[in-house]
């Protein structure tokens, strides 16, 4: 069942961005959005980046000062892509070589989407989880939480407190 949700929501995904070309130009946003999604989970396939974009998308849903897209993602250690240690956040031109990934063009549709607020992901996939993790990680809040999710190396959770 769970295999046919995310058949489903890629499908409905890839409607969405059916009018939008791979080689236009992106928004800051955008750029932000899909370098989390490629340093995050560009191994993972497509559900894996799919369920990624979800929890920035579910994030600035719950953001009670109207985060963007970006200033989700650069938030302090919340997504390791972008951790440079001690509180810091990488520079974008960092994380430059990311996109000679594969996955670089579902990462832009991806961006796409989760930047425009007219548009929405398909958050039941991931459980409406806003925070996940690596199964090889234990950070310390997954103690008190159950998984609602898991997505190829990612176990997602549905924080309270977030």
């Amino acid at each position: 069942m769970e295999r046919i949700h995310y058949i489903l929501a890629i499908i409905v995904f890839f409607i969405i961005c059916a009018s939008s070309a791979a080689d236009e130009a992106l928004t800051r946003n955008e750029r932000i959005v899909a370098l989390t999604i490629l340093g995050e989970a560009r191994g993972e396939g497509e559900n894996g980046m799919y369920a990624v974009a979800c929890v920035i998308e579910k994030r600035m849903q719950e953001s009670t000062v109207n985060h963007t897209a970006a200033e989700v993602c650069l938030q302090s250690y919340q997504f390791s892509v972008w951790n440079a240690g001690k509180g810091k956040v990488k520079k974008e031109s960092q994380l430059y070589g990311l996109w000679k990934s594969k996955s670089k063009d579902y990462a832009r549709q991806l961006a796409r989407v989760v930047c425009d607020k007219d548009k929405n992901l398909q958050h039941s996939v991931i459980g409406y989880a806003n925070h996940y993790h690596r199964y090889d990680a234990s950070p310390s809040w997954t103690k008190k939480v159950k998984p609602v999710a898991k997505v190829k190396s990612h176990y997602f959770f549905k924080l309270p407190w977030a």
